[in-house]
């Protein structure tokens, strides 16, 4: 059986990822080709968020009397975490209709197009990431080795979610376009209401309501060991149990969907 013509999901997935290097590749292209003519580059991202985290923390360290050292570092790492994850929410819809003429033209499974969009975004954040490391040797809040397994380990698992989510999402997009907008529309109160902002300890006796949020546990298997928080195998548990639903959810859509994709875009 051709494996271009295969309306298996898991068949798609084992030919993108043979073929890392041409999505990887072309993925790098686009990074240089969205950043072309601009003297920054991708390091006008980390100026917005710089000042967004140094106005907040001196903000919020002065109302609720925190120590603006550990929290500066708090916030930072959380607006490096939540850029990559807004981009991959905010990208997702528009996955396979941004590539239709990718999609038309060339036989090769959608879910290429989905690795090559992820892996952009995968880029992005691991550029931002050394900032971090920076700020944790000025800073140098107590950190466990740990750190040198669990990052790897949330990094991958954030990837993987990516590549599901935005193939699930993608294709109810592409059927449906007013789900892009209403995605979009719906990420601006996620910022406040995800802990990136602000420290779950501040929601006092209603601190378990955080773990309703699903981002909460992608952002905390990152930042609480990166930044010396208290290891919380919850927030473990939490990212698992979504990415299993992701992978069930996109094995019934794709495998059923898969071969409509190319009329939709």
């Amino acid at each position: 059986m051709n494996v271009f013509k295969s309306n298996s999901a898991i068949l798609d997935l084992i030919y993108s990822i043979k073929n890392y290097y041409s999505w990887s590749y072309l993925a790098y292209f686009d990074l240089k080709l969205k950043y072309r003519k601009t003297y920054l580059g991708p390091w006008w991202v980390v100026v917005g968020m710089a000042i967004s985290a140094g106005v907040l923390c001196l903000l919020w360290s002065t109302i609720f009397n925190l120590d603006w050292r550990n929290f500066l570092l708090y916030l930072f790492s959380g607006f490096i975490i939540w850029t990559w994850i807004i981009s991959i929410i905010n990208d997702g819809p528009e996955v396979f209709s941004g590539s239709s003429l990718l999609i038309k033209t060339y036989p090769i499974p959608p879910i290429f197009h989905v690795f090559r969009k992820s892996y952009l975004n995968l880029l992005l954040f691991l550029h931002h990431l050394p900032l971090i490391f920076i700020l944790i040797i000025i800073m140098k809040p107590e950190i466990s080795s740990r750190v040198f397994l669990t990052l790897p380990l949330a990094v991958f698992l954030i990837f993987i979610n990516s590549v599901l989510y935005s193939a699930t999402i993608g294709i109810i997009s592409a059927r449906y376009r007013d789900v892009e907008p209403t995605i979009k529309a719906l990420m601006a109160p996620m910022l406040l209401l995800t802990p990136v902002l602000w420290k779950p300890e501040m929601l006092g006796e209603y601190i378990n309501f955080v773990y309703i949020n699903p981002f909460t546990y992608f952002i905390g298997i990152v930042r609480n060991d990166l930044i010396g928080d208290v290891f919380d195998i919850y927030v473990w548990y939490g990212a698992i149990a979504i990415t299993f639903i992701q992978l069930i959810l996109y094995l019934l859509l794709y495998s059923a969907k898969r071969n409509r994709i190319v009329f939709w875009v």
